[in-house]
């Protein structure tokens, strides 16, 4: 790999909240958004009590869309 590469590479190194990316997932997917002033960890406790399990599948959602973000990026190519 060329240093350009290495480069460009280490510049997409960037950290993303689970649980952000999750709530911002499950916000987009089921059209809602969360009350003003909640915080993520608030707002899958309440999703927690209505679907016992729900924040954890969205956990696995945004595990699986970060997954697929390295895997583009480790291969060279931008995510459609």
């Amino acid at each position: 790999m060329s240093a350009a590469a290495k480069a460009k590479r280490t510049m997409l190194m960037i950290e993303i909240p689970r649980d952000e990316l999750a709530c911002r997932i499950a916000e987009a997917s089921i059209g809602a958004t969360r009350p003003a002033g909640l915080t993520v960890a608030e707002a899958f406790a309440q999703m927690e009590r209505i679907d016992p399990g729900q924040p954890e599948r969205w956990r696995r959602s945004a595990d699986a869309a970060v997954r697929y973000f390295h895997e583009c990026t480790n291969a060279g190519r931008q995510p459609s």
